[in-house]
């Protein structure tokens, strides 16, 4: 059931009491509305440069060491590598890892790793006491996402990656 009001909505800030309305007439009152249906690549800091190395949907294609097609020292992660999988906050984590391997071989004239996307992996926190997820294409419940991801929402491991202690 699809939302019919969206455009009607604030997004992504509290704002108590908010009517969302589906196209099959049901009405649910909320206070936030996190739109999850899809992104929209924003290209704009790289399409007049590589505008002619961009896939339709306005990401840029890039080889198997996600190297952007045509150029050795120009890589591309996240959101605007054109790659055939989600566009996930993990995922672009896993190509950063990739992208940075790559370029220190690159500087010492060692082999490049490839990046190989993996199977569905996301756990969905639905409050402090419940979520439902997708490991390896393995269904997961609240158990394995309470454990692992709705208790701090993995907010330990950017603290980690930053070299901080959480607080």
């Amino acid at each position: 059931d699809r939302v019919s009001n969206l455009e009607e909505l604030t997004l992504n800030r509290f704002q108590k009491d908010m009517v969302v309305r589906t196209e099959k007439g049901s009405e649910v009152t909320v206070d936030m509305v996190i739109p999850c249906t899809g992104i929209r690549i924003n290209s704009s800091a790289y399409a007049s440069a590589f505008g002619d190395k961009m896939a339709s949907n306005g990401a840029l294609r890039v080889n198997q060491h996600l190297q952007l097609e045509g150029y050795e020292n120009v890589y591309a992660i996240g959101d605007c590598a054109d790659l055939r999988e989600p566009k996930m906050a993990y995922h672009a984590g896993l190509h950063a890892d990739v992208a940075v391997t790559n370029i220190v071989n690159s500087l010492r004239k060692k082999p490049l790793k490839a990046y190989q996307p993996g199977s569905l992996t996301f756990l969905l926190s639905m409050g402090k006491d419940d979520g439902v997820g997708q490991i390896n294409g393995y269904h997961v419940g609240r158990l394995v996402v309470t454990t692992a991801k709705s208790r701090n929402l993995f907010v330990h491991k950017s603290w980690k990656t930053l070299g901080q202690p959480m607080p």
